[in-house]
Formats: C-alpha cells, structure tokens, sequence
C-alpha cells in the first residue's frame, strides 16, 4: 500500500489566462467579503536551462479556491485554464517509478477565525492565503489523477489555529506560522490517521504551505513513520528533473535523536537510550555523550558507581541515593508518576534513618560483660546495616568473636537489649517492651528506627509525614488509612487528594497540589535534616543536567 501525504500552499493552482478573472470574481463577489479588486499577480517564471517564460497568473490561494471552485462547478470549461505545477510535476516522476496510491491525504489551511476582520481587507493578508478552498478544484484534479488506485478520493485534513486555547505565556492565540503550536497540531492530525497498515509506504511532499507547516509534517512524519517515509519532492521549473523521491537515512537519524534528547529533557533518560538502541543508532553517538547518557540512566535508577573500597550501605553512597531520590521524586510529581514517587519517597525515608542511625553511633563504644569481664565493642560491628536491614550482628558470629559459646539464646538477648539501652534506643517505649523486649530483634522497624534517632539527636524534629508513616498510624491503629499501604500491598488506585493527605501525614487540604504538597512540606524539612545530622552528599541540579546531557547528544563527526 502506499499512501502520499501533500502540504497546500497558495502557488499550488495557477491561472494560464487572465481573461475572466474579474468577470469571475463578480460572480463570486459575496463569498469574497463584497471584494472585486483581488488582482492577479503574474511572476516571471523561467524554467532552468531554458530562455523561455512561463506565462501564469497567480490569486491568493482562499480567491482562487473562491472563483475556481464555484466557476468549474458551473461550467466545467474553467478548469481547463487552471494549472497544477506542483502537483504535475510529479506525475512523470510517478509513472517511471509505477507508483499507485491507495490513499491520499491533503493537509490545507484556515486561518479565518484567527484573523481580525480589519486585516481580512489586505488581499494578501493570512485569510487569504488559506488553501481550505481549494478542495472542490483539487478534488476535481484528483479525479483525473493517473497514480491512484480506482474509487480513491483525496482527504483533506484542515489545519486551523486553536482559537480556544491562547499563548497565556504571550497572551495571544499562535497562528500557523507559530512553530510549536503548529506542532502540536499536526501531531494531533497524524494521530487521527486511520487504516494506514504496518508495510505501508509513506510518501511525504511538504515543500508547500508555511515554513512551520512543512517542518512539522517533515519531522511528524519521520517520528510516526520512520524509516518507511520517502520524500516526493519537485522543482517544477527544472525540465531535467522536476521531481524526485529522497530516501534520507541521514535526516532520519536527526530526528530519532532529537526524539531521545526530548525524551531526556522530560525525565525519560533509559527511554531515550532504549529509542537509540532499538533504532540502532546507539553506536553513532558521540562516545563522551553516551557515556554521560548512561550514567544518568543510572542515577534515575539510583544505581550509584561506588568509589573502591566503597560498600553500598556505607553513609555516603547511602545518603546520596537518598538526595537524588528527592531529586526523581520532585519530577514524578511534576508528571503526576504519583505511584512511583510515593513508592520512592517511602523508600528513601527509611534510609534515611538507617544513614542517620549510622552516622550518630559509628564512633560510639559500648562496654559489655562477657565471661565475667568488662569488654569494650564497637556499635558499628554491633550494628551493621545489610540488603536484610539494620540489624545486630548474627549470634553465631557474636558467639565465635568473643567466645560466648556458653551463653543462651537468652543470655545473648540480654546482651542484645543491654547495647541498645547503651546506644540511646527507646528500649522502655511501651510498644517496644511489649512485643520486642525478650528478643530485641526489631531494630529495622521505621517506627523504633524513628524514636532512636529522636533519642539520639535530640534536636532532630521529623517533618509530619515521617511522624505519621513511621509513628503515629501505627499507635493509632491507622494502617487502613495509609496510602502507602494501599499502593504497596493491595495496588489500589488512588486520587491526588490522597496523595497530598499522605504526604501532609494525613491531614486534609484539599486545595493544595501534590507538587505544591512535596515542594513545600516534604523535600526542604528533609534535606534540612540532612544537614542537620551532617550527612555526606552532593546536591545536583537535575534540570540542568538533564538540559546538559541531551544538548551533548549528537551524531559522531565523520
């Protein structure tokens, strides 16, 4: 199958005589605005290598499409003073090649709502180089086409400014010559393309209409169809070669890599990677850029490179991961990816405190008696932190280290609950003594990680959502209520005022945005307390890198 995809523009249809132009436009005169003096304009065309001109008159595209459309539907005699030299010049080009088309799609143009009634006067304002009107003349042209298959007709897709939706940002409504508005409005009419199979090819002509216009259809195109689009291209005044089909690998590439650094700026840094891979451009981005793309797929999944002699769990990596945690969490909200930031929030808190916890006890000795004598251990050996959490030291490992092969599954126990009375945990907190106190092994849970930390550092005050998720819904009895809970165990859905209750820890404000919510109430009061416990890290500034990273992606020089 093939389809042709074709931009309008308003030299597209031609007079070869001007000899009843005014009596036309007479004819026409209401649905010309009450205008009569709409001139013709007659170029001086001269094809290349030849010294003879081409004699044609031009009318803005909206008259022409006007006083054509009506006059050839009157009296079928008209059309034959009408002249197509873009569209012909294609036709030699097209029975060389044999090429058929199963479907035809012609993008025009209305700017009648966009333009001011005062600038509608000025023949060749925007109004009227609109080619929406051309569709009878151009209809009437494709009847007779020689390249399509038998029935088809030609499909006009309108392109008009969204006279809804103004620049707020510039306080005005974009035209088509605007280039991200035009954008945006063609992509939706690519999008609305139905029954174009898989293997079909896709031929492009999009040298007509505005310079925004033919861009976007070139770039749309590309992006939707890739590598089964080929360029119909014509230079009509070049009797050699007035068209040709361009195969443009390199072009091609241009905008698969323009596709992954928007991918990347947006936050998509391993879609981005994937786009390169997959169409198997990877290995012609410049290497100092890939390798930077890499590494930021690795911070995104906070799969920091440790330093030697470095272990995962040690304070700073740890810390780090939990910073630029923060970092991906601001963003997800931002995109409303609210199932993952919640989940990376309640990952990055309780890390948080394991850092925390660390960092206040790793200098810290406790004196212990074994065997009848006073030893003095390390917290740090005591306490180690693992992939199974933070833990106290395994009791086979205990009992070979200082020789307490004698000693009970209880008499460890007490040793165990002693360290912990020495190193400040909360071990006469009710909760703690009423399920934990005989085998202190509960240590890791956030709600007593949370209280030994507030014994340690006094000064240390937890922002509501930490009190909330760790503390008080569990002396409350609220773990039915908790979102976290929800999301984590039951993968229920939820709505942003949800969102924003958990991260106020359960208070309402139905009026407040989740990014307001987090920006406001959770990330500052966090990184405070990373400063304040004096834990190692290096803030980065994701937006910047990102804008860096994607700006470096580029095409290895040849």
């Amino acid at each position: 199958m093939n389809v042709w995809i074709i931009t309008t523009g308003s030299s597209d249809v031609q007079l070869t005589t001007d000899k009843h132009w005014n009596e036309l436009c007479g004819k026409a005169q209401k649905q010309l605005d009450n205008r009569q003096n709409i001139k013709l304009t007659e170029p001086a065309l001269k094809p290349q290598g030849s010294n003879s001109p081409i004699k044609r008159f031009l009318a803005p595209a909206r008259a022409m499409g006007i006083v054509y459309g009506k006059a050839i539907t009157e009296k079928a005699e008209y059309y034959n003073e009408l002249d197509f030299p873009l569209l012909n010049s294609f036709s030699t080009l097209l029975q060389e090649k044999n090429i058929t088309f199963n479907k035809i799609i012609v993008f025009v143009t209305d700017q009648a709502n966009f333009v001011k009634p005062a600038e509608k006067k000025q023949p060749y304002s925007l109004h009227w180089q609109d080619t929406c009107t051309l569709d009878t003349i151009l209809k009437q042209y494709f009847q007779n086409f020689p390249h399509k298959a038998e029935g088809i007709e030609p499909e006009f897709r309108i392109l008009q400014p969204d006279t809804d939706k103004p620049d707020a940002a510039a306080s005005r409504i974009p035209g088509l010559d605007d280039w991200n508005n035009v954008l945006k409005l063609v992509q939706q009419e690519f999008t609305n393309l139905k029954d174009i199979p898989e293997d079909a090819t896709i031929y492009v002509s999009h040298q007509a209409s505005t310079p925004a216009i033919s861009s976007a259809v070139q770039f749309v195109s590309l992006a939707t169809f890739g590598k089964r689009v080929q360029f119909l291209v014509s230079n009509e005044y070049d009797k050699e070669r007035p068209a040709d089909i361009i195969d443009n690998p390199e072009y091609l590439r241009g905008i698969q890599v323009q596709q992954a650094k928007e991918l990347i700026k947006s936050g998509t840094p391993g879609a981005a990677l994937q786009l390169l891979e997959l169409e198997g451009i990877k290995a012609d981005i410049d290497d100092k850029a890939l390798t930077e793309l890499e590494k930021l797929v690795d911070f995104f999944n906070l799969n920091r490179s440790l330093a030697d002699g470095e272990n995962e769990f040690d304070i700073e990596p740890a810390t780090q991961r939990v910073v630029d945690g923060l970092a991906l969490i601001e963003r997800l909200f931002k995109q409303e990816n609210y199932l993952q930031g919640i989940a990376l929030l309640a990952s990055a808190q309780e890390t948080f405190l394991k850092c925390a916890i660390k960092n206040e006890i790793k200098d810290r000795d406790v004196s212990l008696p074994i065997n009848g004598a006073s030893q003095v251990l390390k917290a740090d050996y005591l306490i180690q932190w693992t992939k199974e959490g933070l833990k106290f030291i395994d009791n086979k490992q205990l009992k070979l280290d200082y020789f307490l092969s004698s000693y009970s599954k209880k008499q460890i126990n007490e040793l165990k609950r002693e360290t912990l009375g020495k190193l400040q945990f909360p071990v006469d907190d009710a909760r703690f003594k009423k399920n934990y106190n005989e085998s202190p092994t509960a240590i890791e849970k956030n709600e007593f990680l949370l209280k030994w930390l507030c014994e340690l550092r006094t000064d240390f005050k937890p922002w509501s959502l930490l009190q909330w998720s760790c503390i008080d819904k569990n002396e409350e009895e609220e773990h039915d209520d908790d979102i976290r809970n929800k999301l984590m165990h039951n993968l229920q859905g939820f709505k942003k005022e949800e969102v924003v209750k958990y991260l106020l820890g359960n208070q309402d404000s139905p009026n407040t945005k989740v990014i307001e919510a987090y920006n406001a109430h959770v990330k500052p009061k966090f990184m405070e307390a990373i400063r304040l416990l004096n834990l190692p890290f290096t803030e980065q500034k994701l937006a910047e890198r990102l804008q860096d990273v994607a700006d470096a992606i580029s095409i290895k020089s040849s």
